[in-house]
């Protein structure tokens, strides 16, 4: 099981009008480590056709992430308003990424500064 800590993350986000060409993706969020050197990546689907069977874990650590369009403003709500955030892959689930926090307590709510 492989789990490290995003520290930035970019922001590809498809126009496409009606989609004619076939383009998979609504979206694609790069997770990378604080060299900006890519973790893997959250690629957002339009449709469930376009989805592979699992998510992946390459030999270079490299996780893909898979989700469907609708779970994009989820996935970014995290990103930009946790701390800290982690991606992991986990095989014994049956090949599933996930992109998470560290325990919270309850009622936390966000510091103000």
């Amino acid at each position: 099981m492989a789990i490290r800590e995003i520290k930035n993350y970019d922001v590809a986000y498809y126009a496409g009008a009606k989609n004619i060409s076939g383009h998979p993706y609504r979206a694609i969020i790069g997770l990378r480590d604080e060299d900006n050197q890519l973790l893997g990546a959250a690629y957002f689907h339009h449709s469930s056709d376009t989805m592979p069977n699992a998510d992946t874990e390459k030999a270079t650590g490299y996780i893909s992430c898979h989700y469907l369009a609708e779970h994009y403003p989820y996935v970014l709500d995290l990103l930009r308003n946790e701390k800290p955030v982690f991606v992991e892959f986990e095989v014994r689930a049956g090949n599933v990424g996930n992109i998470r926090t560290s325990s919270e307590p309850v009622g936390e709510g966000e510091i103000s500064s």
